[in-house]
């Protein structure tokens, strides 16, 4: 059990202290190549494609891109997650922490946490950027107020509150897949989304399941939640159907070529936010689009080749879009949590908090 009561579920990569403490090594460490890029960026637009679909169309063996699958995911490199998208998520706030200790200190309170999704060390005005759900206003309230509010090492707590998603994480894409190849997989919940609905216990049992492993077979997934493999199947492709539960294709930023990830925080006039959020969602390198109610009313997660992209992006960006100021801007140093996954210091993914 983690300080807040959380339990924490280990990947089977490695175990390790989630803010920095020594991983076991690993026998062979493998970088992602030109071939495994592809296959990242095959799963990101169908992330349940058959290893024989990803081989016809990227000419290899079918074995072959199973083999170098499960070493990206056993390696922690790479690994299919999945979520419950946009609204259905509950309710959501990005929240800026300074700390009156030692930021790695405050992130190991706080990761355990189910609350607290996403958790990067930052630069800049604030030491921590905690990406926070909970299932409604109240048990957001609580959170804020007393768990981050009470915090002995917490010095300030702002929060900007989300009010919509342009563009979620699970839609950005590596770009290494040529167009002609990306064009011959099924983009994953392509469909319209249906109204948010409460999932069901098994549902939400299913979802847990992938979670953990978005790839995971109908009979396996029969075997954890205690269904026929039937239902199971047929659990999963409803979800999918109305897009209630989305899956996300991940990767370990430093990993392939985007050693660099920042936040921009802008100030849109109201009239134009939806137009402004819209372009902004547009660019290759935007992670993360939501609009806020705060300081800010846009932020936006960028990952980036080199530091000194960011400054190109931020000019890009003023230049491009009158009237909108960048009111702040942060650089991440490391994420400890990425949409409830663990990762080390090294960006790999160790496990997930349930």
């Amino acid at each position: 059990m983690t300080r807040a009561g959380r339990r924490v579920i280990q990947g089977g990569v490695r175990t390790h202290s989630p803010t920095g403490g020594a991983a076991e090594p690993l026998a062979a460490e493998p970088d992602l190549d030109r071939l495994d890029l592809r296959i990242v960026g095959a799963l990101q637009i169908e992330p349940r494609a058959s290893w024989a679909k990803i081989g016809t169309v990227l000419g290899v063996d079918a074995v072959t891109v199973a083999r170098r699958w499960n070493r990206l995911r056993a390696a922690g490199l790479a690994w299919v997650t999945a979520y419950e998208p946009g609204p259905a998520q509950g309710r959501l706030a990005v929240v800026e922490v300074e700390c009156a200790g030692n930021p790695l200190e405050v992130a190991d309170t706080l990761v355990g946490d189910q609350e607290c999704q996403t958790l990067d060390i930052a630069s800049g005005g604030r030491d921590l950027l905690v990406g926070v759900c909970a299932h409604d206003e109240v048990a957001l309230a609580d959170y804020l107020l007393k768990r981050l509010g009470t915090g002995p090492q917490i010095r300030a707590v702002r929060t900007q509150l989300v009010t919509s998603f342009v563009r979620e994480a699970g839609d950005w894409r590596l770009g290494e897949l040529p167009a002609d190849l990306a064009a011959r997989f099924t983009e994953h919940g392509a469909r319209e989304p249906g109204a948010p609905v409460a999932l069901t216990g098994l549902e939400r049992a299913v979802l847990d399941v992938l979670r953990e492993d978005g790839r995971m077979p109908a009979t396996a997934i029969a075997a954890r939640t205690d269904v026929p493999v039937r239902r199971a199947r047929d659990v999963v492709q409803r979800l999918f159907l109305h897009r209630r539960v989305a899956l996300w294709t991940d990767v370990a930023r430093a990993r392939c070529g985007r050693s660099v990830q920042a936040w921009f925080f802008l100030q849109v006039p109201a009239r134009r936010l939806a137009g402004v959020a819209a372009r902004l969602a547009r660019l290759d390198e935007a992670r993360l689009v939501v609009t806020t109610v705060g300081t800010y009313n846009l932020a936006v997660c960028v990952w980036m080749r080199e530091l000194a992209d960011v400054t190109r992006l931020e000019a890009q960006i003023e230049d491009g879009l009158e009237g909108v100021r960048i009111a702040d801007r942060c650089i991440t140093l490391r994420t400890v949590k990425r949409a409830g996954n663990l990762l080390d210091a090294q960006g790999r993914r160790t496990g997930r908090t349930s």
